[in-house]
């Protein structure tokens, strides 16, 4: 096997890895796995493969869950960020859900920062190899590599249940007491009174009441002391508007400022950057073709007319210059 270290470096060689066209999921990443489809998984795996790791993460995987899944039943799965170090590989869901089936996202961990951050290095975010800074708010949890030089795993998984002890344990008894009224004793022992209590307040928010308490547990119980019913999502943050650099590179700024003009359309998107189904099928009601969430050649000539680049039916850097250009003059 290979190192952490190694694995880290191969992901920041993917920094910058773009589709063409953008929305197409075609790339370096896509052409070495062999097909054409979400690549985050795939990117990771392509990072390991180089760096010897392929191996440490149990082998290639498109799907996120079933990788997810993967670590877990080779005992290198940790709910949560607790623990977390550079090297591991973590899992997210925008939803907020914290639970695996529901797993949408994933990315290495670059950095672990002390304000509870991590910065990542992702595939198939806004198009493209990048690198993010995310919070513990979306992370279902983090699978551990087995690396020559892998750090132990943490002495729990992340999940407190029966028997558990410690400051986790109070800080629970506390937040219960606090949203739910429990007065439970604050002693740091998980018993079958903080059991009690957890189990009722999850069939109270609609999930599992199964008496442990995990990422999915920790965020209805966050919303629930905040006033709110559902565990909140954070909401997006997209690049502030303002001229763009006609550069032909499809990028975050590029998709928010489209996605704005759209919205100039009547299309009602959250405008985050992405070039998501959404937005994808927005764009194509704008252009007048068949609204099927595929940029195919057919919209990319619509596009390129409305542009007035080539219409040669692939979305190239031509083709977002010109875009560009349209978005900035405010023609589009």
């Amino acid at each position: 096997m290979g190192s952490a270290a190694g694995m880290i470096a191969q992901a920041r060689r993917l920094l910058g890895t773009t589709e063409h066209p953008p929305g197409s999921n075609h790339n370096p990443v896509t052409v070495e796995f062999g097909f054409d489809g979400p690549w985050c998984n795939m990117a990771v795996c392509v990072a390991a493969a180089h760096s010897d790791n392929l191996g440490a993460v149990f082998g290639k995987f498109a799907w996120t869950v079933a990788h997810a899944r993967a670590f877990q039943r080779n005992g290198r799965w940790h709910h949560g960020l607790g623990g977390a170090r550079p090297g591991d590989v973590v899992f997210f869901d925008w939803g907020g859900s914290r639970v695996i089936e529901n797993i949408d996202h994933v990315g290495v961990i670059e950095a672990v920062h002390a304000d509870g951050t991590i910065t990542t290095l992702e595939g198939n975010t806004s198009d493209a190899f990048l690198r993010r800074v995310r919070n513990g708010s979306v992370v279902v949890g983090y699978g551990r590599p087995a690396y020559d030089d892998a750090a132990p795993m943490p002495s729990g998984d992340g999940i407190l249940r029966l028997g558990s002890t410690g400051e986790p344990v109070k800080t629970l008894q506390r937040r219960l007491n606090a949203a739910v009224g429990a007065q439970l004793t604050v002693d740091g022992v998980f018993g079958p009174a903080t059991q009690r209590v957890l189990k009722t307040f999850q069939a109270s928010v609609g999930i599992q009441a199964d008496g442990e308490y995990g990422p999915q547990s920790a965020a209805r119980l966050a919303a629930a002391a905040a006033g709110q019913n559902t565990a909140r999502v954070p909401a997006p943050r997209p690049p502030a508007q303002g001229p763009l650099t006609v550069d032909g590179e499809f990028g975050p700024a590029t998709g928010a400022a489209l996605q704005r003009a759209l919205n100039r359309h009547g299309a009602q998107l959250t405008v985050d950057g992405s070039l998501g189904p959404l937005t994808k099928r927005a764009l194509q009601r704008f252009l007048g073709v068949a609204d099927d969430g595929v940029l195919g050649p057919q919209s990319v000539r619509a596009l390129q007319r409305r542009v007035g680049a080539g219409q040669d039916g692939v979305w190239g850097p031509d083709t977002t210059r010109h875009l560009q250009s349209a978005l900035n003059a405010g023609t589009f």
